[in-house]
C-alpha cells in the first residue's frame, strides 16, 4: 500500500516502510506535483514553487536532476511514476494515497451530507489525517502561501465539526478543546460564538457572558469594532435566558445563531508593522471607501514595482474593519508572475470561505461569479485584490452593489475597471523615505549619521521597497556603520546586488513587470535605459529603436501603463518620459544580457542625432548669433527628413537642456566625438542666451577631449572657438587661456580654410587684446577680419570687426569716429535681422552720445537696447543693456537711476555676471557720492576695482578710479586721491584716451576737486 504524507512531515511510505526522498528542494518538487497530483505542472511552474525569485544558476538542470532522483526514489511504489509531458510534469497517482486530497474529499463528503452522525464521522477522519503543519521543514514562499491556506482549511473544518458536536449536545466535552481554540483565535467571533454556547449549555451561563465582555473589550482594544450583530443577539438570548437556548434539540439550527449565519472571513495579510508615511493617500482612500454607500466602492492603486501598494491597501483595509463588520475577502492576483491567479480558482476560494461547500460550485466562470455575488449581496464586506494583470482578471471578483467595496492593486492602471477611482503611488518624499529607514534601524542610530542616511535613501531613489531592505540590511548588522551601506550602494553596477535580503529583492521586483511586457516594448525599456539623460520626449525612444514616433509613443506609453516608466508633465504640449534610477540600473542589466555592443551603440548614436537635427531647428529660430553656424558631418535622425521648425527655441533649450547636457557628456565620453562637437557647438548660442557660460564651458571641454582623441580639427577648432567667446570680457579666468584658444582655432581654421572661422577667430583674439589695454595690437586684427568677412560675404564677422573698432574708438576719447562705427553697425544688424547685435549697437550709441553731451538720444538709444533684449529673451544683454542705462541716469540725476542699477546688479549677482556687477556697482558709486555719501561710494568702487580684476577693463577701471578719486577728496583723504587719479591717468594713457588723461592730470594739482568726471 502507497501513502503520501503532506500535513505534517514529508513521509512516503510503501507498505509500512518509509522511502526516503532526498534533500529539502528535491522533497519541494515532489510536494508541487503531489498537490497537483494527475494533473500537468509546467517547468516555470516548479521552478517557480521551489525557488521563487531566488533561483540558482542552472535552476533547470538542477531542476531536472531532482526529478530523475525522484523516479529513483519512487521506483519501489510499482508504476507510480513522473511522466515528462510536452509542457511540463505528471506524477500519476490515486488521490486517496495523498492525505491532503483524502482530507478534502473527506471534508467535502462531511459538508453534503445531511447525516450529521456520518458527517461527525467524517470530519474526525478528514482532521485525525494531520500531523503538524503542513509540509512541515520545508520553506519556499509558495509552500508558505499554501500552508497558509491549509491551515484555514483545516480551521474551517475543526468549527464545521464543532458546529454539528454542538447540535448534537456534545457541549461538555467540547470544553476543552473550544477553550484551548478561544485563546488561540481570542478575536474570533465564530469560536466565541461556539465557546459561549458550550459553556452556557454547561450550566455556566456567568461564564460564558463573562467571555462576551471580555471579547467585546479586546475587540474595541484592538481593532476599534464591536462585535458583529449574530454575537450580539446570541448574548442578548443568554441575558433573558431563553429556553430554546439551553436544548441542542430544542433550538435545532435556531438554537445557536453563530453557527447558522455565514461565515465572517478576516483574510487580510498582517499591516506592516512600521508602516511610514502616505498620509495623504491614506486620507484619499478612507474618504472614498467610507459614508453611505450607493453603488459599490472601487479603489485602483497603481504604481511601479516596491513603490508600497500592497502595503497601503493592507494598512487602510485594517482600518476600515469597522466599516466592514461583515469581513474581509483577500486575493494575490499574482498579475505581474508568469502564471498568473485563474478568477475562476480565486471565486472558488471565496465562496468556500463564505460557507459554500465545494461540490455547490458552479463548473463556469460566469455562474461561478454569480454565486459569488449572491453570496455577498447586501453585506458591508470589503475585498482586497493584490497585483491584478489587467480589469479583465478583475470584473469577475467583483462583489456586486452597494454597500460592499473593493481595493484592488496593480503595476498597471486599471483604466478599463469600470466605476473605478484611480491612485498613482509615486516614490516617498525624502523625509518619508528617511523617517522610514529610521524607525527599522532605530532613530539612535539613525542620528548618529544623518548624512549617510540621507545619502541611503537618495540612493535607493526614495522607493519604499529599496529603503526597506537597506535598512534590513543594517538591522541585521548593527556593527555596520550606515556611511559603510552607502558607499556600497555609489557603485552603480553593484547596487541592485546591495538591495536584496531574505525574500525582498528589487531585481526580482522588477523582473516580474519586466517579464509581464511584450518584446517590443522590453526592448524599448532596455534601449532607453542606456542614454543618461532624465527624461526623454517620444522622438528620443523613436530614435532609439529607429522606428516612426507614432508607433515609440505607443511602446513609451505601454511603460508608463506598467509603471516602468513615468509620464511627466508635457511642457510645450510634447509629452516627457521619465525612468527611476533603479528601473534603469535593472533595464541596462538586461541591455547587457540581450543586445550586442554594437545594437547599443547605433542606438545611442541616433538618440544623439536626434537631439542634433532638432538642436540645429531650434538655432535657425533664433533670434541672436556670436559665431558663425559651423557643423561637421555627424550623422542626424531621421537622416531623411529634418526635425520641423521650432516655434520656441529658447523655450525648446530650456526643456531639453537637461537631456542635452547628458548627451553631450554621454557622447564625449564614448568618443563619438562628431556628434560631442556639433551638439556642443549648436547649443552655445542658446547658453550665450541665458548667460549659462560655466554649464556651457565644461561641455565645450569634454567635446574638446573627445575630438582630440579622435584627431577631429574641425571640432577642435569649433570649440575653442567657442570657448574662447564664452570667456572673452568674463572676469576671473585668465587672459591668457582665452587668447590661447581664440589663437589655437585661427590656427585650425586656417589650416581647414575655413574664413568665416579664421574671421571670429581674429577678432576674438583683437577683443582680448581690447580688454587687456593693447589696441595698437587688436588693430591689425580687426581689419584683417573685416576684409576676410567682406570677402567671404560673412556679415556676422563685419558686425562683429565694425562693434570691436568702434568699442575702440569709443574707449580712446574719439566719440564722433564711435557714433559713426555705432552706426554702421546697426544698420548691418537690423539689415541681418541680428537681434543681440542690434541690442549691442543701440546700448553702444548710447553711451557714445553720452560721451558727446547729447543724455536724451542716449537715454533712448538705451531704452531701445533694453526692449530689444527683452523681447529675444536675450537676458545678459538685457542685464548688460539695464546697467548701462542706470549709469546714465546716475550721471543726469535720473530719478529711476538707483531703482535700474538695483535691478541690474541684482540679475547680474544672481546670473554670475562680474562685469554686469561691476558696471552695476560703479553707477551705484556715482549715486553715492551725487547723494553726499562718500565713503559709501569709496565701499562700492573698491568693490568694482576687485571685480574687474587685473590686467583688464581699462577703460572702465580707468573711470572707476576717477571717481574713487573724487570720493576720497571729498572726505579729505588726499593720498588716496592722489594714488587713484594717478592710476586713472596711467590707464587713459595706455588706451590712448588724451582726452580723459587730461582732465585727470588736471584734477592732480587741484584737491578737492568740486564735480564728478563722467
Amino acid at each position: 500500500m502507497l501513502e503520501f504524507r503532506l500535513l505534517g512531515d514529508i513521509d512516503v511510505r510503501v507498505d509500512g516502510h518509509r522511502i526516503e526522498m532526498g534533500p529539502a528542494r528535491q522533497r519541494c518538487v515532489l510536494v508541487a506535483l503531489l498537490v497537483e497530483a494527475n494533473e500537468l505542472v509546467s517547468v516555470d511552474q516548479l521552478l517557480d514553487r521551489v525557488w521563487g525569485d531566488r533561483r540558482p544558476q542552472r535552476a533547470r538542470e538542477t531542476l531536472y536532476s531532482y526529478l530523475s532522483r525522484l523516479r529513483t526514489c519512487l521506483s519501489p511504489a510499482g508504476g507510480v511514476t513522473v511522466l515528462r509531458r510536452s509542457a511540463g510534469y505528471q506524477l500519476a497517482v490515486e488521490p486517496d494515497t495523498v492525505d491532503l486530497h483524502r482530507f478534502r474529499g473527506l471534508v467535502r463528503q462531511a459538508r453534503s451530507t445531511s447525516d450529521e452522525g456520518r458527517a461527525l464521522g467524517l470530519f474526525d477522519e478528514a482532521l485525525g489525517l494531520w500531523r503538524g503543519e503542513a509540509f512541515a521543514h520545508l520553506e519556499t514562499p509558495w509552500l508558505s502561501a499554501l500552508r497558509t491556506a491549509l491551515g484555514q482549511e483545516r480551521f474551517a473544518a475543526e468549527l464545521d465539526r464543532c458546529d454539528i458536536a454542538l447540535r448534537q449536545g456534545r457541549h461538555a466535552t467540547l470544553l476543552p478543546e473550544l477553550t484551548r481554540r478561544a485563546g488561540e483565535h481570542p478575536l474570533d467571533e465564530r469560536v466565541a460564538g461556539q465557546l459561549m454556547l458550550a459553556l452556557y449549555r454547561s450550566g455556566r451561563q456567568a461564564d460564558a457572558l463573562e467571555h462576551y465582555t471580555r471579547l467585546r473589550h479586546r475587540l474595541a482594544d484592538t481593532l476599534g469594532v464591536d462585535p458583529g450583530p449574530e454575537l450580539r443577539r446570541l448574548h442578548l438570548r443568554m441575558l433573558h435566558t431563553d429556553p430554546e437556548l439551553a436544548s441542542p434539540s430544542g433550538g435545532g439550527t435556531e438554537a445557536a445563531p453563530p453557527v447558522s449565519t455565514p461565515p465572517r472571513p478576516h483574510q487580510l495579510p498582517p499591516t506592516v508593522a512600521d508602516f511610514t508615511g502616505r498620509d495623504d493617500a491614506v486620507g484619499w482612500l478612507e474618504s472614498r471607501l467610507t459614508g453611505p454607500a450607493d453603488r459599490l466602492r472601487v479603489v485602483a492603486l497603481s504604481g511601479p514595482a516596491g513603490v508600497g501598494k500592497s502595503s497601503l491597501a493592507w494598512y487602510v483595509a485594517h482600518r476600515l474593519r469597522r466599516e466592514y463588520p461583515d469581513g474581509q475577502l483577500y486575493a494575490d492576483l499574482r498579475g505581474t508572475w508568469p502564471d498568473p491567479a485563474d478568477a475562476f480558482a480565486v471565486l472558488g476560494r471565496f465562496l468556500r470561505v463564505l460557507g459554500i461547500p465545494d461540490s455547490l460550485h458552479s463548473d463556469s466562470l460566469e455562474e461561478r461569479a454569480g454565486q459569488f455575488r449572491d453570496a455577498v449581496h447586501d453585506r458591508r464586506l470589503l475585498v482586497v485584490l493584490d497585483d491584478a494583470r489587467s480589469a479583465a482578471q478583475v470584473r469577475p471578483l467583483l462583489p456586486g452593489g452597494a454597500p460592499g467595496a473593493l481595493i484592488v492593486t496593480s503595476r498597471a492602471r486599471l483604466t478599463g475597471l469600470e466605476g473605478a477611482a484611480h491612485l498613482g503611488l509615486a516614490t516617498f518624499a525624502p523625509d518619508e523615505a528617511i523617517k522610514l529607514l529610521a524607525r527599522i534601524v532605530g532613530p539612535d542610530r539613525a542620528g548618529t549619521e544623518p548624512d549617510a542616511v540621507a545619502e541611503i535613501v537618495r540612493l535607493c531613489g526614495y522607493l519604499p521597497l529599496a529603503v526597506r531592505i537597506a535598512a534590513a540590511r543594517l538591522a541585521a548588522r548593527p556593527h555596520w556603520r550606515l556611511g559603510q551601506l552607502a558607499e556600497r550602494l555609489r557603485d552603480e553596477l553593484g547596487r541592485l546586488d546591495e538591495l536584496a535580503t531574505d525574500d525582498l529583492e528589487v531585481r526580482a521586483s522588477l523582473g516580474l513587470s519586466y517579464r509581464a511586457l511584450a518584446e517590443p516594448a522590453r526592448r524599448m525599456l532596455r534601449l532607453l535605459s542606456l542614454l543618461d539623460a532624465p527624461d526623454v520626449p517620444a522622438w528620443a525612444g523613436a530614435a532609439m529603436l529607429d522606428v516612426p514616433p507614432v508607433q515609440a509613443e505607443s511602446l513609451l506609453e505601454s511603460l508608463v501603463d506598467a509603471c516602468l516608466l513615468e509620464l511627466l508633465d508635457p511642457a510645450g504640449g510634447e509629452p516627457r518620459y521619465g525612468m527611476h534610477d533603479l528601473v534603469r540600473l535593472f533595464a541596462r542589466e538586461r541591455a547587457a544580457a540581450e543586445e550586442s555592443d554594437e545594437v547599443r551603440r547605433a542606438a545611442l548614436e541616433r538618440a544623439f542625432g536626434a537631439w542634433l537635427t532638432r538642436a540645429e531647428a531650434a538655432d535657425e529660430r533664433l533670434p541672436t548669433r556670436t559665431l558663425a553656424r559651423i557643423s561637421g558631418p555627424a550623422r542626424r535622425w531621421p537622416p531623411a527628413a529634418p526635425a520641423g521648425p521650432v516655434a520656441d527655441p529658447v523655450g525648446w533649450f530650456d526643456r531639453e537642456r537637461p537631456a542635452l547636457v547628458a548627451s553631450i557628456r554621454q557622447a564625449a565620453g564614448l568618443d563619438l566625438a562628431d556628434l560631442a562637437w556639433n551638439l556642443a557647438a549648436t547649443t552655445q548660442p542658446c547658453y550665450e542666451l541665458r548667460g549659462m557660460h560655466d554649464e556651457a564651458r565644461q561641455l565645450h571641454q569634454a567635446a574638446l577631449r573627445a575630438c582630440r582623441r579622435a584627431g577631429e580639427l574641425r571640432g577642435e577648432a569649433v570649440l575653442l572657438r567657442n570657448l574662447a567667446d564664452l570667456w572673452t570680457s568674463r572676469p576671473g579666468v585668465e587672459l591668457r587661456d582665452k587668447l590661447d584658444a581664440a589663437e589655437a582655432a585661427l590656427r585650425i581654421f586656417r589650416l581647414v580654410g575655413e574664413p568665416r572661422g579664421v574671421a571670429d577667430a581674429l577678432w576674438l583674439c583683437a577683443d582680448v587684446y581690447r580688454v587687456s589695454g593693447r589696441h595698437a595690437e587688436a588693430a591689425p586684427l580687426l581689419a584683417e577680419a573685416l576684409s576676410i568677412s567682406t570677402a567671404a560675404g560673412y556679415q556676422l564677422g563685419e558686425c562683429h570687426a565694425l562693434a570691436q573698432r568702434a568699442i575702440i574708438s569709443r574707449e580712446q576719447g574719439r566719440d564722433e569716429v564711435a557714433r559713426d562705427l555705432g552706426h554702421r553697425y546697426l544698420d548691418l544688424a537690423r539689415q541681418m535681422g541680428a537681434r543681440r547685435d542690434e541690442s549691442t549697437a543701440l546700448t553702444l550709441l548710447g553711451l557714445t552720445y553720452g560721451e558727446l553731451d547729447r543724455p536724451e538720444p542716449g537715454q533712448e538709444y538705451l531704452r531701445q537696447a533694453v526692449a530689444v533684449a527683452r523681447e529675444t529673451g536675450d537676458e545678459v544683454q538685457e542685464t548688460y543693456a539695464l546697467a548701462r542705462l542706470g549709469q546714465l541716469y546716475a550721471v543726469l540725476g535720473h530719478p529711476s537711476a538707483r531703482h535700474t542699477l538695483a535691478v541690474a546688479l541684482a540679475r547680474s549677482q544672481a546670473d554670475g555676471l562680474a562685469f554686469g556687477e561691476a558696471i552695476s556697482l560703479a553707477g551705484l558709486g556715482e549715486l553715492e557720492l551725487i547723494d553726499g555719501r562718500p565713503r559709501r561710494a569709496v565701499a562700492l568702487l573698491r568693490r568694482v576695482l576687485q571685480l574687474l580684476g587685473e590686467p583688464r577693463f581699462h577703460f572702465l577701471r580707468a573711470r572707476a578710479l576717477t571717481v574713487l578719486g573724487q570720493a576720497y577728496a571729498t572726505v579729505d583723504d588726499d593720498p588716496a586721491a592722489g594714488s587713484a587719479w594717478s592710476a586713472a591717468y596711467a590707464l587713459f594713457r595706455q588706451i590712448d584716451n588724451e582726452p580723459a588723461a587730461d582732465r585727470v592730470a588736471a584734477l592732480l594739482p587741484g584737491i578737492p576737486v568740486q564735480r564728478t568726471v563722467h
